[in-house]
């Protein structure tokens, strides 16, 4: 071959890589992703570019920028929300006169994060990525009930360890106080999570409408739904639009005309307009569906913490009556719902959080800011603030084109282009759980069962109702002890780990532990870890350990840390599958303390 052939060739070759290595670092910056390919500069052929002329006048578009912006402004605006109404969390029933409401501080987002107002909905996000988008009630619960939500009693753990399974586990039978739960159908425990719903939804109703009650029917039914339901469909609705009145009546449009929940809309919205104050229409509302002036039996439910409301319907109105004279103040919209009383936090942090998505994260107030750190984690999840607005973005990705959606650049900037018939609902009859329709029995499955965990109430966060307990004569969960162990909540929320409740061993001289009999799978391989932290004075070594009877299967020494840290053993079972698992120390003085939260076991 002539040498002129042979560089010819290597000329070629060189070419065709070059062309190669650029295509790729193309396809590198693209990734596929909508907010990626906007923000790197990368190649825009991936999605169809589209001009806003040739789109029906009835399709929705919303830029993925703008959708960014307004998703972690629903998020910061919840956190301000709560934050500014928990310590008005059920106590009082009755209107509170404005004197009496404190003035804004910048601490209310930090509290943020440790708040069922954030934890449920974010927990709800991250489980759908994890499990997939057509992850399935049952499948849901089992990822809910493994989080072990603190005082989340609704969440029906109690219904779902006797292998109940959604829907069925939020069947009132099963949710109105019988001999498996202590909850009660119709309520807000899952109303206050659903903002996903509208996150992920947006105005298309009947998909927001499906995804929330996904996971709202493994704690409740019928009206309990319908709250949920409303507030997602009034998030969703407030990435659209700046009119209250239309994201009211998009809420409204969600369920069925007839429930309870619809009925309660209307009439908070005829106050209104009728020229009624807040306080007159609360009074109205309370009148009418609480006091039963109108001899109609809407409250037919013994409702707990002392007559304090739970009941989602009127959380409904609460928030609303927010929303409608709160005049697009974010603050003062919470203020009023807070003087509606009752679960003042969680029907303040939809008020807030609405009129945060209106608004969106760069336009609103820095002071709702403060607070908010870049690696902070919500409670119970793996999620930042900014990580759950990816994780929206990359989910709305797969949602729109089932949904008759797409992802496309309109007028050269990408955006999510909802089609009307993608906004369309099917809204079926009304479940009314004072009467409840007969409902099959539904099961989880011996495999379904091995997924979820073995321990029980591993962050002793359950049921805690009071200050101390003494493990030595009242077990807790099936929590036991030797020696000086007790359990410590509200007043120990500063000290936990996560929540409000962590284990205090302390004492005098002499071994000291908390531990737990679990029933395990023979021959098998399991992880056992918890979090631990010692005072100053700790001299001993920290003693993790499984046993079975009084012969020891497996235990590990761990040195003293001023700071939370994590210790962790693996042990295979043998024999024998009834084990016990656990903490503890040998006591040299008395002045020494062990805080132990949140074990986990698991198979490996």
């Amino acid at each position: 071959m002539k040498q002129e052939e042979i560089d010819m060739k290597q000329k070629r070759l060189i070419g065709v890589l070059c062309v190669a290595m650029t295509a790729c670092f193309a396809l590198t910056a693209c990734g596929g992703n909508p907010s990626s390919s906007s923000e790197s500069g990368g190649d825009t052929d991936n999605y169809e570019h589209i001009s806003s002329a040739d789109l029906p006048q009835t399709t929705s578009v919303l830029s993925v920028e703008t959708y960014r912006d307004k998703v972690k402004g629903a998020i910061v605006g919840t956190m301000a929300g709560v934050g500014y109404a928990y310590p008005w969390e059920f106590k009082s029933k009755m209107w509170i006169d404005e004197s009496s409401l404190p003035e804004w501080t910048a601490k209310t987002e930090i509290e943020g994060y440790n708040q069922d107002d954030l934890y449920l909905s974010i927990s709800a996000i991250e489980a759908l990525d994890k499990l997939g988008l057509d992850a399935t009630s049952k499948e849901l619960g089992i990822d809910m009930y493994n989080r072990d939500f603190e005082y989340w009693i609704g969440s029906n753990n109690d219904a779902m360890e006797r292998g109940y399974a959604p829907p069925y586990s939020g069947y009132p039978k099963y949710s109105a106080g019988g001999d498996l739960t202590t909850w009660f159908p119709d309520g807000n425990s899952y109303q206050c999570g659903a903002s996903f719903g509208g996150f992920l939804g947006l105005n298309m109703t009947g998909y927001s409408n499906e995804i929330v009650e996904r996971f709202a029917e493994i704690c409740t039914y019928g009206d309990g739904i319908y709250g949920a339901q409303v507030i997602a469909a009034m998030y969703g609705e407030a990435f659209f639009t700046d009119d209250v009145r239309a994201i009211i009546e998009a809420g409204l449009a969600a369920v069925p005309e007839d429930s309870w929940t619809a009925l309660v809309i209307e009439d908070t919205l005829d106050k209104y307009d009728a020229g009624k104050t807040a306080q007159e229409t609360f009074e109205f509302i309370y009148g009418k569906y609480v006091l039963n002036d109108t001899g109609e039996e809407y409250q037919w439910i013994p409702w707990p913490s002392g007559g304090i409301l739970l009941d989602a319907k009127m959380c409904t109105a609460f928030t609303i009556i927010g929303l409608l004279y709160g005049e697009g103040d974010p603050l003062k919209s919470a203020k009023i719902t807070v003087q509606c009383a009752n679960d003042a936090d969680s029907t303040a942090a939809a008020s807030f959080g609405i009129i945060s998505t209106i608004i969106g994260y760069n336009a609103l107030d820095d002071v709702y800011k403060q607070g908010i750190t870049e690696n902070q984690q919500f409670k119970y999840t793996n999620m930042t603030v900014d990580k759950t607005v990816d994780t929206c973005v990359k989910l709305m990705e797969e949602i729109l084109p089932a949904q008759g959606g797409k992802v496309a650049y309109v007028d050269d900037e990408l955006s999510f282009v909802i089609p009307e018939e993608a906004k369309k609902a099917e809204i079926g009859p009304y479940k009314n759980s004072k009467n409840p329709e007969p409902m099959e029995r539904v099961t989880f499955s011996e495999e379904e069962m091995d997924k979820m965990r073995v321990l029980q109430d591993p962050g002793f966060e359950r049921h805690v109702t009071y200050k101390y307990t003494d493990l030595n004569s009242t077990p807790h969960n099936n929590w036991t002890t030797t020696a000086s162990g007790r359990v410590k909540a509200e007043s120990m929320k500063e000290e936990a780990y996560t929540g409000m409740t962590c284990m205090l061993l302390t004492g005098s001289k002499g071994w000291q532990d908390i531990c737990q009999a679990v029933d395990l799978e023979a021959q098998t391989n399991y992880s056992l870890s918890c979090m631990v932290r010692t005072n100053e004075d700790f001299d001993s070594k920290i003693t993790l350990f499984a046993k079975a009877g009084d012969s020891t299967i497996r235990s590990k020494e761990f040195e003293k840390c001023g700071e939370w840290t994590k210790i962790t053993i693996n042990f295979r079972t043998g024999k024998q599958t009834t084990v016990t698992v656990g903490v503890g120390f040998n006591g040299s003085s008395s002045a020494e303390i062990l805080r132990v939260d949140d074990f986990e076991l698991f198979k490996i």
